[in-house]
């Protein structure tokens, strides 16, 4: 089974009016700037950082698949 976090919608907070900005996982994977609409700001997400929490998700998703198939 292939899965994929790309499509998940997260809510980042600016880091200079903390306003919450949406954007998908693969955008941030791929570009990891956002720019905030209310204040201007860059604000740069650790793209490193989303992959290893992706791959931890995976492999969590991958261990509860097991489970249920040992059932």
């Amino acid at each position: 089974m292939t899965f994929s976090l790309d499509n998940y919608s997260l809510d980042i907070p600016c880091g200079k009016c903390g306003k919450k900005i949406p954007e998908t996982i693969g955008r941030l994977k791929r570009n990891p700037k956002l720019t905030c609409g209310s204040c201007g700001a860059v604000t740069a997400v650790e793209a490193d950082e989303l992959r290893r929490v992706e791959q931890s998700i995976k492999k969590a998703l991958d261990s509860i698949g097991k489970s249920f198939g040992k059932r």
